[in-house]
């Protein structure tokens, strides 16, 4: 044993006298096959200390160039990376998997559009390449060329059970941009039910849920009934017109519908028609009962990520059986869907209004609206906030004004198909001219806060709804000043 002990020490020590001697005899060789061991067992700090002796001694071998870059790729120095690969494909362009190693580089970087080139022509030479089909694909989803990026993750799907999941989940992905739902629900319902990675699977959830959100959508046409009862502390005219108020309370029932159908119904463009009805009843002031028919006809022309719209709003309400509003209206609209979760509206209206049983209010109205909406939580939540102006021009001078409205908000889809809506509101009005009773100029500025708790009911499409809301308007005439609390019980069906 303390012979062979003593033949391994001297064997060692020959090694390591004369490896370096030899190394530098050979152009770097032996120091590059060191680096080249280091580099295969992960050890890439050593990898890239033996390469750098190896290239002082050989700094134009392609080969030392080419696993110094693997190394640094490995390392994510890019910078390091860039420079030692692009040195090897300058001096041998034919070294296998220097091809893919630029590719990946440029892939780790985010430059998807050459990445994806190079990966396409490791493709065309070698067809067997998943790992080459799987990037190409991902890089061309990357440049939103969906069809393009669907053949090679469906090749690359095929090819590999390992990939198969992640391959069907980007083409799922791919198919849905492309408009193609049902595809898309076949690629992700294979990965919620195949995949090995809980997070792939959740993210696949997350997008089924989506598509089916989105195909309720996309449906030709869609009906929503809600009917309710409950009490309110100070009865006004809303959500018409909150300046008339009784400083009573009563019990009420209300109702909304509404319908649309839409005639084209293409992906890039829609044109429609809709009717909604509102209605409430009250108890004892029936003074206030109020009627609503409200028609929509519109059209939409969608330019990614744009979506452009108008619309046309012709209204007409009664107040306890009496004539009281005809409003014509028009809203053009611009929809920017800056990413998938992330969406801005900026729309401009302009209204004709005639009040029958006040002239004095009857004009012209303008109004632009900033609102955003962004989805939170993988999709279970959503913010929401805007900002607007309104200005007022009325026959009367007591009734122009300039209006300032902000409103924000959050929904949650909670366990036990629950849906949280908590928001609120905060408006500045001020007049322009000095009311003619009160002699000063108006200004009020009035807080509102809702809250509701829904949940699903036997069906779908039928949920039970608790709301509460609050609004206090503030004045620097006592006159208009006011709070209010609303409560009710509503039952919500949605088609």
């Amino acid at each position: 044993m303390q012979r062979v002990l003593s033949f391994i020490l001297v064997v060692l020590f020959v090694f390591l006298v004369f490896l370096p001697a030899r190394a530098e005899e050979e152009g770097g060789r032996g120091y590059f096959d060191l680096g080249v061991f280091a580099y295969e067992d992960g050890d890439y700090q050593n990898a890239e200390s033996y390469l750098k002796k190896a290239l002082e001694l050989n700094p134009d071998n392609p080969y030392y160039n080419h696993y110094m870059g693997r190394t640094y790729l490995k390392t994510e120095e890019y910078k390091g990376a860039e420079q030692y690969l692009s040195r090897a494909w300058e001096l041998d362009s034919d070294i296998s998997g220097l091809k893919y190693d630029r590719a990946m580089l440029n892939y780790q970087t985010s430059k998807y559009s050459v990445a994806s080139d190079l990966f396409t022509e490791i493709v065309n030479e070698d067809s067997t390449n998943v790992l080459a089909q799987y990037h190409a694909g991902i890089s061309l989803l990357k440049q939103k060329k969906y069809d393009k990026a669907l053949d090679p993750l469906l090749a690359a799907a095929q090819m590999s059970p390992t990939i198969k999941a992640n391959g069907y989940y980007y083409a799922g992905v791919c198919y849905w941009k492309m408009g193609q739902a049902d595809q898309a629900v076949e690629k992700f319902e294979y990965v919620r039910d195949h995949a090995d990675s809980e997070m792939l699977k959740e993210n696949a959830l997350t997008w089924l849920r989506t598509i089916e959100e989105e195909k309720k959508v996309r449906k030709p046409y869609s009906l929503y009934l809600k009917v309710g009862y409950g009490y309110d502390s100070n009865v006004t005219l809303d959500p018409l017109d909150e300046d008339v108020f009784s400083d009573e309370g009563d019990y009420f029932t209300k109702v909304h519908f509404s319908g649309k159908y839409n005639v084209l119904n293409r992906k890039d463009f829609i044109l429609g028609a809709g009717y909604s009805h509102y209605q409430s009843w009250y108890n004892e002031l029936e003074e206030y009962d109020l009627i609503g028919s409200l028609f929509n006809v519109y059209a939409k022309y969608r330019l990614r990520p744009f979506t452009l719209g108008l619309s046309y709003l012709p209204s007409y309400y009664w107040l306890a059986s009496e004539s009281y509003l005809r409003r014509h209206k028009v809203k053009p609209e611009v929809i920017w869907e800056w990413k998938d979760s992330l969406s801005t509206v900026l729309s401009y209206s302009y209204s004709d209004n005639e009040y029958f049983l006040d002239e004095g209010r009857s004009g012209d109205r303008h109004e632009v609206y900033l609102d955003a909406y962004y989805s939170i939580l993988d999709k279970m939540g959503y913010l929401f906030g805007g900002i607007g102006y309104e200005g007022n021009d009325a026959s009367s001078p007591d009734q122009d004004y300039g209006w300032l409205r902000t409103r924000a908000g959050v929904l949650f889809h909670l366990p036990w198909e629950l849906e949280l809506d908590i928001r609120g509101r905060y408006q500045n009005k001020q007049y322009d001219n000095v009311d003619s009773f009160y002699g000063v100029k108006r200004e009020d500025n009035k807080y509102y806060g809702a809250v509701s708790l829904a949940r699903k009911l036997f069906y779908q499409w039928l949920a039970i709804a608790a709301e509460f809301n609050y609004t206090k308007n503030n004045s620097n005439i006592s006159a208009y000043e006011y709070d209010k609390y609303v409560g009710a019980l509503y039952l919500r069906a949605r088609y």
